[in-house]
């Protein structure tokens, strides 16, 4: 019974708004009046235009990401990049668990092979190059962290210093094809490469 009701409410509301008509007719003289430049300027979105007005200071944004990871990161308008290098941390917080798990393992089966009467000295020195082996591996991904945090600064600190950078297309390379007969009548296929300077 609910459902039925639902759909004809439904129905009956959509008949209301198909009797709606609006009139579209645009006054282009008024459009027309405005400067290029200005047209230019209103088509930027807000977020466009409050990143083009932003100063961004590479070395605040470097004391943000060395206090707390990522802080650079969303003061340079770079959000995106938070999300990789937490989650890039939280592996690198996984193995290194992963990793000392593995060597306490192992460590404690060699306590136990030491723990008997006669203990196999071969097993007992397996036992423990792994459990090195492990403790190494838990090293190189406890540097490989401090290495991700590191980075990350430097990101934060080169990210702010282009941000700051125009990168109009006039000041672009302009890669265009290019063809033509060499002086001996063979053509040759290439491309070519300008880079506009002034204006």
């Amino acid at each position: 019974m609910r459902i039925l009701v639902f759909v004809l409410v439904l129905f009956a509301a959509s008949n209301v708004l198909l009797a709606q008509e609006v009139e579209e007719t645009i006054d282009t003289t008024f459009v027309e009046e405005f400067d290029e430049e200005i047209l230019q300027t209103k088509k930027l979105s807000k977020r466009k235009q409050k990143i083009q007005s932003k100063f961004y200071n590479p070395r605040v944004a470097s004391k943000r990401s060395a206090l707390i990871p990522g802080w650079g990161q969303i003061y340079n308008d770079s959000w995106w990049k938070v999300p990789v290098l937490y989650g890039g941390l939280g592996i690198s917080l996984y193995f290194v668990n992963f990793n000392e798990n593995n060597r306490n393992e192992l460590l404690a089966r060699a306590d136990e092979e030491l723990a008997q009467d006669i203990p196999d000295q071969n097993r007992l020195r397996v036992f423990r190059r792994q459990a090195d082996q492990w403790r190494r591996n838990r090293d190189l991904v406890i540097l490989t962290m401090f290495g991700i945090y590191g980075l990350q600064i430097i990101d934060a600190a080169v990210d702010a210093h282009l941000k700051g950078f125009n990168v109009d297309e006039d000041l672009a390379l302009n890669l265009k094809p290019k063809f033509g007969v060499i002086s001996n009548g063979s053509p040759y296929l290439g491309v070519g490469i300008t880079l506009p300077i002034g204006k």
